[in-house]
């Protein structure tokens, strides 16, 4: 499985219950389709304890393995429920003919997917306010069933 990246940047106001979430980049990203390169895009979903709460989408981005999106989506989050959410990250191939082809997922919140994710996180808690950016490796479908309740397909 090769490694694909993701560039997000975190940060939580908690005077207003907000919680903001930049998708900056990608990268390395898979190919999804052998003519035109990959048109991906990223489907962020906000999950509370396992309810998923909200979906929103970056635009998609024609013909490239490395997008740069700069998207900013904000999620109202009260303070008290911060301890349970969860950011689910996926990124996915647009395909014009099928369903839309999964490049990777990550988790990021009470069911992150690992020690990256659990550190931004842990990050974004202490420095609220405070924009905190990371890269964070894709994890496949099977790992992140394995690892994160959270990750499991919401639609």
């Amino acid at each position: 499985y090769q490694q694909c990246f993701l560039l997000l940047s975190l940060n939580y106001l908690p005077s207003a219950g907000r919680l903001n979430v930049d998708i900056i980049r990608a990268k390395q990203l898979l190919q999804t389709d052998m003519c035109q390169g990959s048109d991906p895009f990223v489907k962020v979903q906000l999950v509370t304890g396992l309810k998923l709460v909200k979906t929103k989408k970056t635009s998609c981005m024609k013909g490239t393995i490395d997008p740069f999106y700069n998207e900013s989506f904000s999620f109202r989050v009260p303070h008290e429920d911060l301890s349970e959410v969860s950011l689910v990250f996926t990124v996915y191939g647009h395909n014009m003919k099928s369903s839309n082809d999964f490049v990777g997922r990550i988790v990021i919140g009470q069911f992150s997917t690992g020690p990256p994710e659990t550190s931004h996180w842990r990050h974004l808690l202490a420095s609220q306010r405070t924009p905190v950016e990371q890269w964070h490796s894709l994890r496949s479908r099977a790992e992140c069933d394995r690892v994160s309740p959270a990750s499991l397909e919401v639609t």
